[in-house]
């Protein structure tokens, strides 16, 4: 049978997805992790405990993200929010999802805004959706410009995206800059995936009382330790949160997902302590490779650290397949859009003695 004449034609512009490195982990337990930015420690013990216990009740349904009320109040808490602004996401890519479908109603003529470069995983999804996207470039810091930001909103644009802390980058675009997006009108969401690692009071989230527009995009696949339970959420404004409900399929959320993230945030001493840590091996590996002839890191507030290896006289992908050789995964960024092309790659931060091996390994490769 012929699928193709069937088929929305928008899949067409999507391609296949390439997860062959996380595979290759699975399959290889020695290879060091350090290429999608999850975190390298453990969920704390109270976590794994709740996942444990939810085990035993999986023949149930979890609650409805519309109600879990326990668990959106906790997160409206730790959001300086209320519960009525928030709704759960099976990880926050999947309320990505949500929201394009809700917004980009006129597929060929509605507009988004985007940065260059930013989250890979963008792009491909609104295309699917019908957007139409308007790129805006990063300043010579790689920090997402607000000017060129504003410059692509015209009538028809729905809304503007950009992580923040910038993934794949790590910088941060000012508050300041971010208000005056806001002060637009237009839509904007801000992925704060990364947030947990960034400087205490980056979040935006608490200016959705002063802002109708502001959405903001949160997950706990980073800082928490939990990529692989799949648990994300979404802070807006109360009518927002009910098209995100209407959009969405039931039971969304599994019952380990809202277990963990109970119990995650029942812990945030301990929690935080993970955060802590990813931020000072972070930090550490920065001065590190600072001092490495040829290397230059780009600033972070994110769990990685991307690195310009232009003036070592390789590419980005020769650093790659080196420390692969060696039990190293860590990722390429030499094709990527918004960067010079064969001049970056990125280290996810992971346990201090790995990452002083991992640098000891690129110290060596330069030195032969």
């Amino acid at each position: 049978m012929e699928f193709k004449p069937l088929v929305n034609p928008r899949i067409f512009d999507v391609p296949d997805y390439d997860q062959h490195h996380v595979t290759q982990c699975w399959e290889d337990a020695s290879i060091h992790r350090a290429m999608s930015n999850e975190s390298n420690y453990a969920p704390i013990p109270a976590v794994q405990q709740a996942i444990i216990e939810a085990a035993s009740q999986a023949n149930y349904y979890a609650e409805d993200p519309s109600y879990a009320l326990a668990l959106r109040s906790k997160l409206a808490a730790y959001s300086a929010v209320k519960p009525e602004n928030i709704t759960l996401g099976n990880g926050s890519i999947e309320v990505l999802d949500l929201l394009f479908q809700i917004f980009i109603a006129k597929p060929g003529e509605d507009e988004c805004v985007l940065v260059q470069p930013d989250y890979s995983a963008y792009t491909p999804r609104i295309k699917y959706f019908g957007g139409v996207i308007k790129y805006a470039d990063t300043d010579a810091n790689f920090v997402p410009d607000a000017d060129a930001i504003i410059a692509q909103i015209t009538p028809k644009t729905k809304f503007v995206l950009f992580s923040r802390p910038n993934n794949p980058m790590g910088t941060v675009m000012p508050k300041e800059d971010v208000r005056r997006i806001l002060e637009t009108g237009v839509v904007t969401f801000v992925d704060e995936a990364y947030v947990e690692m960034a400087d205490d009071g980056t979040s935006v989230s608490p200016w959705l009382s002063e802002f109708d527009n502001l959405v903001v995009l949160r997950t706990f696949s980073k800082g928490f330790s939990l990529a692989g339970i799949r648990l994300g959420y979404v802070i807006a404004h109360p009518e927002l949160i009910r098209y995100v409900n209407r959009s969405r399929h039931i039971f969304n959320v599994n019952l380990a997902a809202m277990a963990a993230g109970n119990a995650a945030l029942d812990h945030m001493d301990e929690v935080r302590q993970i955060f802590k840590k990813l931020a000072e091996t972070r930090d550490w590996m920065t001065e590190e490779i600072a001092k490495i002839p040829g290397l230059k890191p780009i600033p972070s507030k994110g769990n990685f650290v991307m690195i310009n290896v232009k003036e070592t006289g390789k590419t980005g992908t020769d650093f790659v397949n080196h420390l692969m050789g060696k039990g190293y995964m860590v990722r390429d960024f030499s094709k990527k859009a918004g960067l010079e092309p064969g001049a970056h790659f990125r280290i996810s931060v992971g346990l201090p003695e790995v990452m002083m091996n991992l640098l000891g390994e690129i110290k060596l490769y330069l030195n032969q």
